[in-house]
């Protein structure tokens, strides 16, 4: 890996750092001025974002996560899905896709659960991570079911948002899934040994 790429990657680290920070000062403004339901959703966010600190995974991974869940849900807190529709389809794309790709990064760095992610596996790589990416898709959608039947909390759910959600799960996964091959690969490459000169004749 050359100068200039470790450098990116050791800025990218920096700016997952910077944004949990900036979460965890939300969460405690938040509390601070009485929104409860704001600070108890932020907290969660922070929460899962001390995941990947815990199993390191690729900063620019981390990254995205660490900008996106914390994007996602301040759209919620702020009714953005509300008054612009088309965000939530944006964030499911993009949130979803970016947890899928760190999750799959995690249970193959720390459990037997998923084969590790090598370059020649690309075709299965990407499938575990459309796979992912619609099982967290699904929770969420139980999620909302909950919080509108159980709760009586009105969120904005319906056959047509259910299956558009879903499938911009899956579009999301599939991007993070080719992005994980092209990571793959090219730590592979970087990783190849440069093969020795030739004797001199």
């Amino acid at each position: 890996m050359n100068t200039n790429s470790s450098i990116a990657l050791r800025i990218a680290g920096l700016l997952a750092d910077l944004a949990r920070l900036i979460v965890l000062i939300g969460t405690i403004a938040a509390a601070v001025t009485g929104n409860v339901a704001a600070a108890g959703l932020f907290a969660l966010v922070f929460a899962l974002l001390l995941l990947p600190k815990l199993s390191p995974i690729p900063s620019p991974f981390d990254l995205a996560v660490c900008v996106l869940l914390p994007l996602a849900t301040l759209f919620t807190t702020t009714y953005w899905y509300q008054r612009f529709a088309w965000t939530d389809w944006v964030m499911h794309c993009l949130a979803t896709g970016a947890v899928a790709a760190a999750t799959c990064l995690m249970i193959a760095a720390d459990t037997k659960l998923l084969p590790a992610l090598r370059n020649d596996r690309r075709a299965t790589t990407v499938l575990l991570t459309v796979m992912v990416g619609l099982t967290l898709g699904v929770v969420w959608e139980f999620i909302e079911w909950f919080f509108l039947v159980i709760l009586s909390v009105k969120v904005g759910v319906g056959y047509g948002d259910t299956i558009a959600d879903l499938a911009m799960d899956i579009l999301g996964s599939l991007i993070a899934g080719t992005a994980l091959v092209a990571w793959t690969a090219q730590a592979a490459t970087d990783q190849t040994p440069e093969p020795a000169p030739a004797p001199a004749s």
